[in-house]
Formats: C-alpha cells, structure tokens, sequence
C-alpha cells in the first residue's frame, strides 16, 4: 500500500509540474515572452515605415486641400478675413452690399490657396528624404503629430518661400466667377479705406485697412496644410484601418 501511494503521489506531483510549465508557455507566448528579438523592429524597419506613412499623409493631406473648394470647405483649415479686417466685418452693414463683398473675398482667397496647394508635394518629400534613424524613432515615440511637428521645424520656410510664389499667381487668377482674389480683396478694401477716411467714418474712429494679401495668404494656407498632414498622421497612429501597407502595421501596429 505505502508503495503504491509512493507511485500516486509521484504521478501527481508530475502533473502538476507540467501544468504549471504548459501555463507558463501559454503566459509567455501571449505576453511575447520568447519572441522579443523576432517582433523587435530593425532601424531599417523604423525609418522605412515612418518615411512610408509620412508620404502618404503628405499626399492625401495635399489631395484633400487641392480638390475642388479643399480650404472652403474644410471648417479645420478655411481661411477668414485677415485680423485687420475685423473691423470692415463689425461695421459690414455700412457698406453697400458689405455681406457679398465680404463672401466673394473668402471665396476668392480660398480658392486661391486651393490652387497653390497643388505643387508643393516636393518640398515635404525632400524633408522625408533627409529624415535620419535618430529623427525617425524620435518621431515614432513622440505623440500624434510628432511627425508634422518635424516638418515645421524643416519645411516652413522653404513651403511658405515656394507657396508665396504660387499665391501670387494664384491671387491674380479668376477662379471664382470672372473675379480674381486679388480684384475681390481690393474692391472689398477699397470700399471700406474710402468710408474709413471720410468725415464720418473718422468721427467714428474707423481704421484704413492695409493688409498685404499674398503675406496673410501664404501664412494661412501653409499652416492648413500641415493642420491637414497632422490629421492623417494622427490616423495612421491611432486607426487600424488607415495602415493600408504591411510596412505600417508592421511599424505601427506594435
């Protein structure tokens, strides 16, 4: 009987052993204990797919902002009147037909950025190119729009250098209706410099407004363009499905 029981108690102790061992592999490999140096991800691996998800939220942000009324539409990006204009807005109802003046001019500039949005794709991806391993793990952990926060360090002079081209031609073309941004800012000014500098319009304090249209356009339109690479940078960091290679679930998906 003593044998016996000896045999028992040594099948079960065995059991046990090997219980805790399947439990264990179980443990490891959900945890990825085991697979650190295969799930691990190569310098190569980082910059590849940071580089990878960087051109393409550049070119659907570029997309986005090119096609038909991008800036107008979009609440995130559309642009306004410039600050110095404020006061035409607070006293629009002086001016004959203020309220169209006033619409044609956002229209017109709007659609002027939309157009000089086009061609500016290069400058992004010469910064891509020249994104080294430090930068891009540097990226990689930072927070949702470290990304578009390293293209401002590197891009913003030389976008707004060639949007400021752009806008000036753009500014000149008639792209809504048979009016120029350019013609609708200026009749819209106009309008307003000569109520402003009249008798009445000084008793009442009014302003001249002498706002330099390419400069306030080109600011505004190059700070929607990376509102618009954030918002996809943002995506391809938090949203499964907006990782559409296996390069990016791969690099993001960890």
């Amino acid at each position: 009987m003593k044998y016996k029981s000896f045999i028992l108690s040594a099948v079960a102790s065995t059991a046990l052993v090997l219980t805790a061992c399947s439990e264990m592999s179980s443990l490891a490999s959900v945890s990825g204990i085991g697979r650190v140096t295969q799930a691990a991800l190569s310098q190569q691996d980082i910059t590849a797919g940071l580089k990878e998800a960087l051109n393409i939220g550049v070119d659907l942000g570029i997309k986005q902002l090119a096609a038909k009324n991008g800036y107008y539409n979009d609440l995130a990006v559309k642009i306004g009147l410039p600050s110095e204009a404020s006061v035409i807005l607070s006293n629009i109802s002086k001016i004959p037909g203020g309220n169209q003046l006033v619409e044609n001019v956002i229209m017109s500039i709007n659609a002027a950025a939309t157009d000089a949005v086009k061609d500016t794709a290069p400058i992004f991806i010469n910064a891509i190119k020249e994104m080294s391993f430090q930068d891009a793990t540097a990226i990689l952990k930072g927070n949702r729009t470290a990304a578009t926060a390293y293209f401002k360090g590197k891009t913003k002079t030389a976008l707004k250098n060639v949007f400021r081209s752009r806008i000036e031609s753009s500014i000149q073309k008639k792209l809504i209706g048979e009016v120029s941004a350019q013609s609708s800012w200026n009749t819209l000014v106009s309008k307003w410099n000569t109520l402003a500098k009249n008798p009445v319009g000084a008793v009442a304090g009014l302003k001249p407004v002498n706002t330099d249209l390419t400069d306030f356009l080109t600011e505004k339109a190059v700070d929607g363009l990376y509102v618009k690479v954030g918002e996809q940078e943002t995506k391809i960091r938090t949203q499964a499905a907006a990782r559409t290679t296996e390069l990016l679930r791969k690099v993001f998906g960890r």
